[in-house]
C-alpha cells in the first residue's frame, strides 16, 4: 500500500501485558481509498525488530510501499521514487 508520510514518530517503551520492549516508529501517513471522500489518514507501526534500513532514512513527505503480512502487520517498506 503507497501511503505519503505526514509525520514520524519515535516509539520506544515496555509493554504492561507482555513486559518486553517495544521500540520503532509510528508513521502517520495518508493514502487514498475508494470509500473515502478526499484522502484516508492511518498511523503505522514500524518495529525496529524488522531491521529495515530504509527506515532511519525516512523523511516528512516522502511516499512509501508498505508490505503486511498474512496477519496485516508491516513486514516491509520500501522508498517510492
Amino acid at each position: 500500500m503507497k501511503v505519503k508520510i505526514l509525520g514520524i514518530q519515535s516509539v520506544n517503551y515496555t509493554s504492561h501485558r507482555t513486559g518486553n520492549p517495544v521500540k520503532g516508529v509510528t508513521l502517520h501517513s495518508m493514502f487514498k481509498d475508494s470509500q473515502v471522500t478526499g484522502d484516508a489518514v492511518s498511523s503505522i507501526f514500524v518495529s525496529d525488530a524488522l531491521q529495515i534500513p530504509v527506515v532511519g532514512e525516512l523523511k516528512v513527505g516522502q511516499t512509501v510501499d508498505i508490505e503486511y503480512n498474512n496477519r496485516g502487520f508491516v513486514c516491509g517498506l520500501s522508498v517510492c521514487n
